[in-house]
């Protein structure tokens, strides 16, 4: 069942308009301003391929961000989290069992809808490899008129190095605390005067300040280049992604009252101590492909085409649900070390066309973008059997797991003691068969138009609609049935519901634009979104689609000669029927399975960003935002179980902000970089929201406090000739704190900890 991801190519057509700039040199399509002279750049003065059009950051009535290879490289990025601290008002969550990069924005969480690799959707199950990124876009707020089903928030594009026609590249080896080691390489060459060729690699193999905690990652990015002719250009990328490591649901909560489930962060253990079983594994692989066909009709119109390949596979083994229940008997703390064993595929192919062009009508200038999109996604979901120490089977999809395996034959065997490590030993390891496989069909289409009209000089209106359609196909159960140990499980039924159910809708978008002159603009925007709801309810039925209505205003600025960019921006957002995962299933068990959802009510996420980005000397570099986000529940029914009025949504921080300071000595020790980053997180809970009783009232006490934190890092870096010799202090101040999924997987941010990287130019 473990497949080996292959990815085939589609022909897509990309913006064409960011291509023409140089036939030779293909990173000039993507490159904002001063990326090539390893700065931060100025991002009010991109073309930002993420918009599929023409629009200047400064006609843009929408919040972006930009974060290039620059910033990523000297501020040595682990991982996309590391990267995105440096947007403003984006924070880190967590994710169940640590095991992918998880954030969101203004009050929502950045999923598979809101995740983009070269402007294609790509699966958020995983920690994408950033070494091979040129620079991580980020259009905040409503995007659904570009995207379709994507939720508020807005949306991150991931842009990965594209080939160059001059021979380069670099060697890099890097090493941290607790055995962290990486090695990537990076190598690009002309293969003819029409052609080239790029290749990305990286290994990783590191450990943790957690014990028994382990992972390593593969990545292999190769691309190639073609300049059919003057007008067309064609570019051919893979994209493989393999990590295995030890899923790690950290130090879990306290559950203080069972009734309420009334939970605090347990602080009566080490942050070093694992009390999962040694033997548990997470395999992740993803494989893309993408096809880039750029071609220029004539000097005022652009055809482009993005179309993607993508096959997920997730091969999950181990502990869940890390919630140590107190004892009023003897004031110990238990928890139910259950096993859990999935396996999920998923195979999403999608392409888009984008019609770009300019002209006028009368003294009236347009910016015109034409597009339509398609994709088809299949998920797959396995349940399995577990064989019993005694050599029955268990057949609920987990299994109580007891101390040292010794009453494994037990369906519910003795927990382990918090208090009592001899208790922690993880015992057998069962063998497991297929139980069953869940395979859900989506298929989404959309239609999209929208101009930027030129009124005057100084006017600007961008106006849009998007038609979507969105089909789901019942799910389709296969049920296997097994002979014993050693037997692969056989197929013998297939049950689920015949037929489809469709949704689609219009979403408009409209934006005013007063440019008082070349540095300064005014924006206010609204946009009504059409967002489908992935997933299905606890009976397999297809969610509704969730209904948003987003406000902003706000001014950029360029200050400086056009160095830095102060931008601001103040929204609101309006969800109906936003969708979470359910706590419970049919069978009012605790609900694993992250496809089984629920809808909450009406929500209301109000808040500001400031940020401030660009180099003000040629030698410095400063990134800086400041952000406040206030996300309530506004309307929910009276019904049992449904949520609080006024109540904040959870894993969302009232305040956040960033800053990175980087300063490269062009005199007395010439080659000498230093550089300060920063990130503060403000009080936020974890758990889940509250609910109410069969008569209105609040009935449930889930809602875990969490402090503020801020997380400093201290860089220096060295070059010498073709080497670069770098440094981090991460954490300096040694902060503690934790990211919460959910109310049991609880993970403490990493302690201080050094990170070195020798980089050699090629």
């Amino acid at each position: 069942m473990k497949r080996n991801a292959v990815a085939i190519g589609l022909i897509t057509l990309s913006v064409f308009g960011y291509a023409q700039e140089a036939k030779t040199d293909s990173l000039n399509v993507r490159t904002i301003e001063d990326v090539k002279l390893h700065k931060a750049g100025n991002p009010n003065r991109a073309k930002v391929f993420t918009t599929k059009s023409n629009l200047d950051v400064m006609e843009n009535p929408q919040a972006t961000a930009i974060v290039t290879h620059e910033i990523i490289e000297q501020q040595q990025a682990q991982q996309l989290s590391d990267v995105i601290r440096n947007v403003n008002g984006m924070y880190i969550t967590s994710a169940r069992g640590g095991s992918q990069d998880s954030f969101g924005a203004r009050g929502y969480i950045f999923g598979a809808e809101n995740i983009y690799k070269n402007g294609s959707r790509v699966n958020s199950g995983i920690f994408p490899e950033v070494s091979g990124m040129e620079r991580v876009e980020v259009l905040k707020g409503g995007a659904a008129i570009l995207y379709g089903n994507v939720a508020p928030g807005g949306i991150l594009n991931m842009v990965t190095k594209k080939p160059l026609f001059n021979q380069g590249g670099s060697i890099a080896l890097s090493a941290g605390s607790w055995d962290n080691y990486k090695t990537t390489l990076d190598f690009y060459d002309a293969l003819s005067k029409s052609s080239a060729f790029r290749v990305n690699g990286a290994f990783e193999d590191k450990g943790s300040f957690r014990d028994n905690v382990t992972s390593q990652k593969y990545y292999f990015n190769p691309s190639f280049l073609f300049n059919i002719s003057d007008k067309t250009q064609l570019i051919v990328e893979g994209d493989y992604l393999k990590n295995y490591f030890t899923p790690d649901f950290g130090v879990g909560t306290l559950v203080l009252d069972k009734n309420t489930s009334r939970s605090v962060i347990n602080d009566l253990i080490d942050i070093r101590k694992n009390p999962g079983s040694d033997f548990q594994y997470q395999n992740t692989q993803m494989a893309t492909s993408t096809v880039t066909l750029n071609h220029q009709i004539n000097t005022n119109w652009n055809l482009n085409v993005v179309g993607s390949y993508q096959n997920y596979t997730k091969d999950f083994f181990g502990n869940e649900r890390m919630q140590w229940e107190f004892q009023p008997n003897n004031g110990s703390y238990l928890w139910n070390r259950n096993l859990t064993r999935t396996y999920n595929e998923q195979n999403y192919g999608s392409i888009q066309a984008n019609l770009n062009g300019e002209f006028s009508t009368g003294k009236v200038k347009h910016k015109l973008l034409f597009g339509a999109d398609a994709d088809y996604l299949q998920s797959d979901n396995y349940t399995y059997y577990f064989q019993k120490q005694d050599g029955s089977w268990e057949n609920s999809g987990s299994i109580g797991y007891g101390t040292n395996g010794i009453n494994g034959t037990k369906l519910n065997p003795p927990t382990i003691n918090l208090a009592d490590e001899s208790t922690w030993a993880s015992g057998y390891e069962p063998s497991t068969a297929k139980k069953n496989l869940t395979r859900t069909p989506t298929r989404r289409v959309g239609v999209y138009i929208q101009d930027l009209i030129s009124v005057t000089e100084k006017l600007k209106v961008l106006a849009g609609i998007r038609w979507s359609y969105l089909e789901n196909i019942n799910p389709i159960i296969t049920n296997y049935e097994f002979s014993g140990p050693g037997i692969t499980s056989v197929a013998y039924g297939k049950s689920g519901e015949k037929g489809k159910s469709s949704q689609n809708a219009l979403s408009p978008r409209l934006g005013l634009v007063y440019q008082w002159n070349d540095t300064f603009m005014t924006f206010a925007s609204y946009t009504n979104s059409f967002t489908p709801n992935t997933g299905t309810d606890v009976n397999l039925k297809a969610l509704d689609a969730s209904i948003v209505d987003q406000w902003e205003i706000g001014f950029k600025k360029n200050l400086f000669a056009n160095t830095i960019a102060f931008n601001a921006t103040a929204y609101q957002i309006d969800n109906s029927n936003l969708a979470q995962t359910a706590p419970f299933n049919d069978q009012g068990n605790v609900n694993t399975n992250t496809n089984i959802k629920e809808l909450t009510g009406k929500t209301r996420s109000r808040g500001v960003e400031l940020d401030i980005t660009g180099n003000p000397l040629a030698n410095l570099s400063i990134i800086a935002g400041y952000s406040y986000n206030h996300m309530t529940y506004l309307d929910t029914p009276n019904t049992l179980n449904s949520f609080i009025e006024g109540e904040r949504i959870v894993r969302t921080p009232l305040n956040t902000a960033n800053a990175s300071v980087f300063y490269t000595f062009d005199k007395y020790v010439k080659g000498l970089k230093i550089g300060a980053t920063a990130f503060y997180t403000g009080s936020r809970y974890g758990g889940w929201n509250n609910q109410k009783d069969a008569n209105g009232n609040q009935k449930t006490d889930r809602m875990i406090p969490l402090t503020d934190f801020t997380q400093v890092d201290f860089s220096i870096a060295y070059q010498y000739k073709k080497f670069l010799l770098q440094g981090k202090l991460g954490n300096a101040f040694n902060v503690l704190n934790y990211t919460v999924h959910e109310n049991y997987s609880v993970n403490p941010i990493m302690p201080r900890n050094v990170y070195v990287t020798l980089t050699y130019k090629l």
